[in-house]
């Protein structure tokens, strides 16, 4: 989870870098959160936490990393995003 909530926040910067700054293509933007960050952050080990947690019966506990690994997720985009964003104006 923690992997994948610092990638997020991570692409927040790099993309809004990448925009403002260099007004960059968007297949550059692509190659950073597609290619580079993407290889970081993987949706698969996240699918395979979640499997193994329901696997072992858990299900409360899958549901929840669900839950948390969305929302810290989303709000580590946004909150990379505000920063650099603040950084740069």
């Amino acid at each position: 989870m923690f992997v994948n909530v610092v990638g997020s926040f991570v692409l927040g910067l790099f993309v809004e870098f990448l925009v403002s700054k260099l007004n960059s293509s968007p297949e550059l933007r692509a190659f950073f959160a597609v290619g580079v960050l993407g290889a970081f952050t993987t949706f698969s080990s996240f699918a395979l936490d979640v499997s193994v947690l329901s696997d072992r019966g858990n299900l409360l506990a899958a549901g929840a990393y669900v839950a948390v690994s969305v929302v810290l997720s989303i709000a580590g985009l946004f909150f990379g995003l505000w920063l650099m964003r603040s950084f740069l104006a």
